[in-house]
């Protein structure tokens, strides 16, 4: 819905398809319909949320008390500047978006999400990190300007370090909506990384080389299989990568939409139709088996890779997220500080055996702490570890207490969690089990 006109309802979900509303949808597609929206409802006394592409895991797109707006038809890049590499878009432009601009002429954005598809609105209202946390921090320390609208369909604008800004950058749930914001940009020789793949046989041993190689590499992220207790508890694959600057054949140097390009070796239907099949707590134990195994025999790896092939892995499947269907998915991710990291992360992995709801997918980084006053901050100098875990009729009792637990660990170490992954305030919402409505996925 582009007008004041009434909006009809719609099923509106988190990215995790667990947490949704029935909402009024409005979507402008200009500046001008945006303002007669939030002029129209603000009238009526309603209350809107401000929504994305809806790539936050849980209820922070969604609204069960009245209207969402849809932002993404605002959606421009309207500048980049080739020398300073400030660029200015709309904060309906997904990251695909700010990319396929800003590649082919020789920037990338200081920090990306781990797909794609997230705006450039949302990202900034939650603040998000990357796998260059410990050297980029998070993305408000890289945001030039924002500019919100308020209930009268006026603009402000704030420049970073002004008290306004940090009423907006951090701030989920806002009751002005971004419309527009710049980035400072990274200069691209190449559009490539040079990778080193190396595979670790316990939490202590993968943390510790995230530790060491910190400071001589751009990105780094470890993958965790957090089936195995014991001696093999938290053993993985960490990921180190730094952009490749070497002088290469023009035409070959990684700035062209093409060469950015990701492709599956197999149809993408036909991959997860694939992993569908294995997708219970004895099939997963399996597949990460054979992928900790896989990059054991390897040993050490080094190969180049595109920066959206190594930015963006899973968006190699698109949907992937339907395979979870009809309970979903959630994510929890803990960021504690350095010191207490390994004995957080290690009861953490204990404590989803004891509750019997093993994570499917673990994900582990360094971070350092903000060094703008954010008002939600939520990293420090440590550690994060993002876990994923199916949601189903028969094990939504248990992760709901999981989640409990979790928030106590982390009260008791003086840890963080995240917005944009915090599916879990709302797991009692609805009845374990409960179909979802048929209607489409937002």
């Amino acid at each position: 819905m582009t007008s004041g006109a009434g909006a009809g309802p719609e099923l509106v979900t988190g990215f995790g398809l667990y947490n949704y509303s029935v909402s009024p949808v409005y979507r402008p597609s200009t500046g001008d319909e945006l303002a007669e929206v939030v002029r129209l409802l603000h009238g009526r006394g309603e209350s809107p949320v401000f929504r994305g592409a809806g790539r936050s895991y849980g209820d922070a797109a969604t609204n069960p008390q009245g209207p969402v707006v849809d932002l993404t038809g605002l959606n421009r890049v309207l500048s980049l500047d080739g020398a300073s590499g400030l660029l200015t878009a709309e904060a309906g432009v997904s990251w695909e978006g700010l990319w396929r601009h800003s590649v082919p002429l020789g920037w990338w954005p200081p920090i990306v999400p781990g797909t794609m598809y997230p705006t450039l609105g949302g990202a900034i209202s939650m603040n998000i990190h990357g796998k260059n946390g410990w050297r980029a921090g998070t993305l408000g320390e890289h945001v030039g300007h924002v500019v919100v609208l308020e209930n009268d369909g006026s603009r402000s604008r704030y420049a970073r370090g002004e008290p306004g800004f940090f009423d907006v950058v951090s701030v989920w749930g806002a009751e002005r909506p971004i419309v527009e914001a710049s980035l400072e940009m990274k200069k691209l020789d190449t559009g490539f990384v040079d990778v080193l793949s190396v595979p670790t046989g316990t939490l202590a041993e993968q943390m510790a080389l995230l530790d060491a190689e910190k400071d001589a590499w751009e990105y780094l992220v470890g993958w965790i299989d957090a089936f195995p207790a014991g001696d093999a508890r938290g053993r993985g694959v960490v990921h180190l990568a730094n952009p490749v600057h070497e002088a290469l054949p023009e035409g070959k140097r990684g700035l062209t939409t093409a060469e950015q390009e990701v492709r599956s070796l197999l149809p993408p239907a036909l991959l997860l139709a694939g992993l569908k099949l294995w997708l219970f707590d004895s099939g997963m134990r399996l597949v990460n088996l054979g992928k900790y195994l896989s990059h054991r025999a390897q040993g050490r790896t080094r190969y180049r890779q595109s920066l959206v092939a190594f930015s963006f892995l899973f968006d190699v499947l698109p949907g992937f997220r339907d395979i979870y269907r009809p309970g979903g998915f959630i994510q929890y991710q803990l960021f504690v500080p350095k010191e207490a990291a390994l004995e957080a992360f290690t009861k953490a992995l204990a404590l989803q055996h004891e509750l019997h709801v093993p994570s499917y997918l673990g994900v582990i980084k360094r971070h350092r702490a903000d060094r703008l006053p954010f008002r939600n901050r939520y990293t420090s100098d440590g550690y994060s570890l993002a876990l994923d875990f199916p949601v189903t009729p028969s094990n939504s009792a248990s992760l709901a207490r999981l989640c409990r637990e979790y928030d106590a660990l982390l009260r008791d170490v003086g840890g963080s969690n995240y917005k944009a992954k915090d599916c879990v305030g709302s797991l009692p919402r609805r009845s374990p089990g409960v179909p979802r409505p048929g209607a489409r996925a937002a």
